[in-house]
C-alpha cells in the first residue's frame, strides 16, 4: 500500500529561521551558535524544526478522576488494574519510556505488561522537564545521563520499538562512541525498530561514521539521519538492504555518490527521498521503480539526473547553493512526473532526454515533459540571461496547469 506523500518541504525565507525564544524549544537545535557557520545554523534550524514528533509526550495530562467514582465513594479503589491485559498494554505503550518503565514497580503483573508492550523511545523525554527547556548546547553531565538512560531502555525492553528518536547525543569519531553506536544498533535491529530519527550533534558536522549494522534494521519504514558520515557501502556484505523502507531523509550527511545509488537500489519500496544540506558536492542519479517524491534542499549539487523513475511524481529543489553558478537537472524516464520546482532559467542547465535546453530550442517530443502539471520557478526579473531562458523552459512543459514564479532579489546572486 502506498504511503501518503508528506507536504513538500518549504524552505523559509532568509531571516525567518530562528533559534530565539519565539521558536518552541523542542524545535530548536540548541547548539552554541558560536560553533556553527551561517550555513550550518540554517540547515540545522530547518532540520530540527521538521523532525518527526514522537507519538507520545511527557506533557500529556493524566486524570485520576476517571479511575474513581464521581461521587467520591470509591476513592482509593484501583480500577485500572481490573482492566484486561490487552488494554493495559495499550495504556503503557502510550506512555513515555521513563514513565512506562516506572509502571513495572507497581506489581509483578505490571512488570510483565511493560515488557510486552511496544516501546516508544525518545531521548528528549529523559531531559529535565521532559525536554521542555530544549536540548543541551554542549556535552556534559546531562547528555551523559541521557545516553545511559537510552542504553538501559534498549537493553531492558525486548521490543518492538515502533518509534525511536535520538536527537540529544554528542558523538565523536572515537572508539568509545563507536562501541555505543554498535551496541545501540544491535538492539535496534533485533528488537524491530520501525521509525528511527537519529541525530548527531558534533561540531564540525558529520564526524562519526554510521556502522554497517544500520542495514540490519530490516523493519525500518521511516529513517531520518542528521549529521553523520554514512555507512561505507563499498564494504557492506552482499544482501544488505532496507526491504521495508518507505521514507528516507538525509540531513547534513556525508555520503558519496555511490552511496545514494546504493540506497535506491536496495530499498525496493522507497517512496520519499529528501536530501537536506551538503557535506560533499552531490551528483545524484535517480533510478528507482518505487520512488514517488525526491527533494533536494540547500545542497551543493553538480547534477541531479532522473534516469529511470517509473513512479516519480514530484521533483523539488530549494536553495541549492550552486544555483547561482549552475547545476544540471536531467530528466530521462519519468512518465508520471507531475510537480517540478524550483528551477531557475539561465542558471540551472535543463536537459531532457539527451537534449540540453537552450535559448531558442524548439519544442519537440524529445524536448518536452508532457506529464508536468505544476511548475515552480525562481527568477531574477532584472537578470537578462534568466528572463531570456524563461520562454524556452516553459515550452518544455506544454501541459502545465499551475505555475509559481518566485521573484528573487538581485542580492541573491552569488
Amino acid at each position: 500500500m502506498a504511503v501518503p506523500l508528506p507536504a513538500s518541504f518549504f524552505w523559509r525565507p532568509p531571516g525567518t529561521i530562528s533559534t530565539d525564544d519565539t521558536t518552541p524549544a523542542a524545535m530548536r537545535h540548541g547548539l552554541d551558535p558560536g560553533t556553527l557557520s551561517v550555513y550550518e545554523n540554517t540547515v540545522l534550524g530547518f532540520l530540527y524544526a521538521y523532525l518527526p514528533k514522537p507519538p507520545v509526550s511527557p506533557a500529556s495530562a493524566l486524570s485520576f478522576a476517571a479511575a474513581t467514582d464521581d461521587d467520591g465513594e470509591g476513592e482509593g479503589i484501583d480500577r485500572i488494574s481490573g482492566l484486561p491485559d490487552d488494554i493495559l498494554r495499550r495504556v503503557v505503550a502510550r506512555l513515555p519510556a521513563k514513565d512506562g518503565a516506572r509502571t513495572a514497580a507497581l506489581s509483578k503483573r505490571w512488570r510483565g505488561l511493560w515488557r510486552s508492550a511496544p516501546l516508544v523511545l525518545a531521548d528528549t523525554h529523559f531531559l529535565p522537564r521532559g525536554g521542555a527547556e530544549g536540548r543541551p548546547p554542549r556535552p556534559g553531565p546531562t547528555t551523559r545521563a541521557v545516553r545511559r538512560a537510552v542504553s538501559a531502555a534498549l537493553h531492558a525492553h525486548p521490543g518492538p520499538f515502533p518509534f525511536v528518536s535520538l536527537s540529544c547525543g554528542f558523538m565523536k569519531a572515537v572508539d568509545a562512541d563507536r562501541a555505543v553506536l554498535a551496541r545501540w544498533f544491535k538492539y535496534l535491529a533485533t528488537k524491530g525498530v520501525e521509525e528511527l530519527v537519529f541525530v548527531n550533534r558534533p561540531s564540525p558536522l558529520a564526524g562519526l561514521r554510521l556502522p554497517a549494522a544500520l542495514f540490519s534494521c530490516a523493519c525500518l519504514r521511516r529513517l531520518y539521519l542528521v549529521a553523520w558520515r554514512f555507512v561505507d557501502t563499498a564494504t557492506l556484505p552482499r544482501g544488505a538492504s532496507f526491504p521495508n523502507l518507505q521514507e528516507l531523509v538525509l540531513g547534513a550527511v556525508a555520503l558519496e555518490d555511490r552511496d545514494l545509488e546504493f540506497l535506491l537500489a536496495v530499498s525496493p519500496v522507497l517512496e520519499v527521498l529528501a536530501v537536506v544540506g551538503s557535506v560533499y558536492t552531490l551528483n545524484a542519479r535517480l533510478a528507482s521503480q518505487s520512488l514517488r517524491c525526491a527533494q533536494f534542499c540547500h545542497v551543493i549539487h553538480e547534477e541531479v539526473a532522473v534516469v529511470d523513475a517509473l513512479s516519480l511524481e514530484r521533483l523539488f529543489f530549494w536553495r541549492c547553493l550552486n544555483q547561482r553558478r549552475g547545476g544540471r537537472v536531467k530528466i530521462g524516464y519519468a512518465p508520471r512526473l507531475s510537480i517540478l520546482g524550483y528551477l531557475q532559467p539561465g542558471v540551472h542547465t535543463l536537459e531532457i532526454g539527451n537534449t540540453v535546453i537552450k535559448s531558442g530550442t524548439r519544442p519537440s517530443p524529445k524536448t518536452t515533459v508532457p506529464s508536468v502539471r505544476m511548475l515552480a520557478l525562481h527568477l531574477h526579473f532584472k537578470v537578462c540571461s534568466e528572463v531570456k531562458m524563461l520562454s524556452s523552459f516553459l515550452k518544455c512543459f506544454p501541459n502545465v496547469e499551475t505555475m509559481y514564479i518566485l521573484k528573487m532579489p538581485r542580492c541573491w546572486r552569488r
